[in-house]
């Protein structure tokens, strides 16, 4: 969490506008094999943002903008056969291991997503801009056994975890209209291509992964200028934020041994969707 809160102050340094959100959701992996074998995890998460929605370069219809999302949870403690489901699937698996078996779950990670855009409409009612983004996404999610008298499953599932990597590039969208002098809703819309990296601890394996990326952002501010005469840079927020990483393509190395791409069989998606609030100061 330490190198994550520096990413938080580095990206506070660095920006022309002051927006930051507390956020609270869910976020949900769901996994499966065919359409016999599936399940999934939801687990709450909080969410601190650092946002600029869009920052006009100089005078110039061109602006950027960036968002930059730390996630976090609580520990998790479920029954849960999931994992056993999976493991059936892989020719090393033990033949002793027990399902249902307890487990503690806690997520971890950041989704960062920058870009740069052209506003086609812009004048004193608002803006509607298109652009490019890039950006990586790292959800890291943690696996405890709790249960110390099931051996084999204490042997097994001692600490293991999950983490995805992934890198994109695609399109987006930016919007604000303004209801009256101090009220604006705005919106943010993403879809893009994604590839990289996913590994777990359990299978002793690593998967390289292609997919896609989308998001969507929705929200309203509301200026204090009228409150904070002398102030009028302060604003706060409230919004909705939804993020889904799908996978599409899938080549594991399995203890050494490169499998083909097996995403006919098995599919991976993993979800945050979150409410928030936020406080922000445009320089």
């Amino acid at each position: 969490m330490k190198k994550y809160i520096v990413l938080l102050l580095v990206g506070l340094g660095s920006a022309n506008a002051l927006d930051i959100r507390f956020g609270q959701g869910d976020f949900k992996w769901s996994s499966g094999i065919s359409d016999n074998i599936k399940g999934s995890l939801t687990i709450e998460e909080t969410v601190i943002a650092i946002h600029e929605q869009h920052k006009n370069i100089t005078n110039t219809s061109w602006y950027y903008f960036g968002n930059l999302d730390i996630y976090s949870s609580k520990q998790l403690n479920k029954i849960t056969n999931i994992a056993d489901s999976i493991m059936d699937f892989f020719p090393l698996a033990p033949d002793d291991f027990i399902t249902p078996f307890p487990s503690s779950f806690k997520l971890k990670g950041l989704d960062l997503d920058l870009g740069i855009g052209y506003d086609v409409i812009k004048n004193h009612k608002g803006y509607l801009g298109v652009g490019l983004m890039t950006g990586i996404s790292t959800p890291f999610m943690e696996m405890n056994n709790y249960v110390d008298s099931l051996d084999a499953i204490n042997t097994l599932l001692e600490n293991t975890s999950t983490e995805v990597a992934t890198y994109k590039f695609g399109l987006t969208a930016q919007a604000e209209y303004y209801i009256n002098p101090v009220l604006s809703v705005y919106g943010t819309a993403i879809y893009a291509t994604q590839t990289g990296e996913m590994s777990n601890e359990l299978f002793n394996s690593s998967f390289d992964i292609s997919g896609t990326y989308s998001s969507l952002n929705l929200g309203a501010k509301y200026s204090l200028k009228e409150i904070l005469k002398n102030k009028n840079n302060f604003y706060i927020n409230a919004g909705y934020s939804y993020k889904n990483w799908d996978i599409d393509d899938l080549k594991i190395n399995f203890y050494g041994v490169d499998m083909p791409d097996i995403m006919t069989i098995i599919s991976t998606e993993m979800s945050s969707n979150y409410f928030y609030l936020g406080a922000g100061y445009d320089f």
